[in-house]
């Protein structure tokens, strides 16, 4: 059997898969798994220097020959392909996290009868609500919140403790860390009634009922976002399946199960189901480059990333051909700038700017002119009385193609008389002229107080 790897990049852990090549006697496929804390590192950088470790170690059936890597979206995608080329790994694919969960449920024989099934995917991060055509292997609608997430359960947890001891934790690395050991109480209730946690920040003491009283509004709001994305589905979703490290929650699966009316199934391990589909759908990269001295599986510094697993278009690199054309495009515009520097050098040549001139100084210069260098004309207002010789400047040798130029003084123009006063308002005939006469108001009188 081939050995492949299997890997899904959780916010909180990454999580490895290798199928086991010795025969069961059940029949059915057994993994080996493998989890890598990744709550005090970028996740996905943690895993691509987890590939490199895995790769660089033969298992029991030889070097792996083939990876797979599940991925959430888009922006995971690009930062797992970074990730990956700066551990120069190359022979690896990127499937996404509802197919590789699809291709699992269907190899183990737990999709049963079910055409169109919901997948719950409740992580560290966030929520992820897909529904996926069997048939097809299409996702028909996806929706992801983070409104509710395994952080947020930490984090209830951890404000539960600290109130009941009374406790104000200042220092954030010290919070951290006590939320921390609240992640595994946590991971501990899925199994456990009660944990008891020690630690330098304090006891952890919780019971699975406390918390699931912490937890039930949250778990009954996702309910509600399953019911309205089954709703909208252009499909009858057959069933339900509960994925991630979330789903190993009880209460989970019952509030589900009262709410959505539909079969709710939790399979085995369900945080690392991705991990096994992008196992199952691992495949050897033909086509990748490698160098001479390394053997398939092991470790390769590709020359371009969009070579790696196939990338979509907007990863890919801009095809260096265009560099010459942007280079000649430069070029032109230069001579361009150069030629219409050369015009304006001949025009102000022709109009009398450079050097000596014969003008008065008392004629206006122009301020302005035109682009093709057309010659000035002047004004024909008046006849003038003297007219000033006209000047014909020769043209340069830097601009001989262009014709000589000639240029006439502007005529004076005196200026516009004032205009006349306005007209007195006329007086209508047969009306008297009134005349008020002056009133004289007498003084006012002096009125004197008496003093006591």
């Amino acid at each position: 059997m081939t050995e492949v790897l299997g890997v899904s990049v959780g916010a909180s852990a990454v999580r490895m898969a290798r199928p086991d090549a010795r025969p069961q006697d059940s029949g059915r496929l057994d993994f080996h798994h493998d989890t890598v804390d990744a709550y005090w590192d970028r996740a996905e950088e943690l895993a691509a220097e987890s590939i490199g470790v895995v790769l660089s170690q033969p298992g029991d059936g030889g070097p792996v020959q083939a990876t797979g890597v599940a991925y959430r979206d888009q922006q995971q995608f690009g930062e797992i392909q970074q990730a990956m080329a700066s551990q120069r790994l190359y022979n690896y694919r990127l499937v996404p996290e509802a197919r590789a969960a699809l291709q699992y449920l269907e190899a183990s024989g737990e999709l049963g009868h079910f055409g169109t099934i919901a997948l719950y995917d409740l992580g560290s991060s966030g929520l992820t609500i897909s529904v996926i055509d069997r048939g097809t292997g299409q996702v028909l609608l996806a929706e992801r919140t983070i409104d509710i997430s395994g952080d947020d359960f930490d984090r209830l947890i951890s404000d539960n403790q600290l109130a009941k001891q009374g406790v104000d934790i200042a220092d954030n690395q010290e919070l951290s860390e006590f939320t921390a050991r609240c992640r595994v109480a946590k991971e501990q209730l899925s199994t456990s009634g009660a944990v008891c946690l020690p630690g330098d920040g304090g006891v952890i003491l919780i019971s699975r009922e406390s918390f699931e009283s912490l937890v039930t509004v949250p778990i009954e709001y996702s309910a509600r976002l399953v019911r309205d994305v089954i709703g909208r589905s252009p499909k009858h979703v057959d069933a339900l399946f509960l994925i991630g490290g979330g789903a190993r929650i009880p209460l989970v699966e019952s509030i589900l199960s009262a709410w959505i009316g539909l079969p709710v199934v939790t399979p085995a391990n369900p945080e690392s189901v991705a991990a096994r589909g992008a196992a199952l759908l691992a495949t050897p990269v033909a086509d990748a480059p490698r160098r001479p001295s390394q053997q398939p599986g092991v470790r390769q510094s590709p020359s371009d990333p969009a070579s790696l697993t196939g990338a979509p278009d907007w990863l890919s690199p801009e095809p260096a051909a265009d560099k010459p054309a942007d280079s000649k495009r430069k070029v032109r515009g230069a001579v361009l700038v150069a030629g219409g520097l050369v015009a304006i050098a001949a025009l102000g040549l022709s109009l009398g700017y450079g050097g000596s001139s014969t003008e008065p100084t008392s004629a206006p210069a122009e301020t302005s002119a035109p682009a093709t260098a057309v010659p000035t004309t002047p004004r024909t207002t008046a006849p003038p009385t003297t007219a000033p010789p006209t000047t014909t400047v020769p043209p340069t040798t830097e601009a001989a193609q262009a014709p000589a130029r000639t240029y006439s003084e502007p005529e004076y123009v005196p200026p516009a008389e004032p205009a006349p006063a306005p007209a007195p308002a006329p007086l209508i005939p047969g009306l008297p002229q009134i005349q008020l006469p002056q009133i004289q108001l007498p003084p006012a009188p002096v009125i004197e107080l008496p003093r006591f």
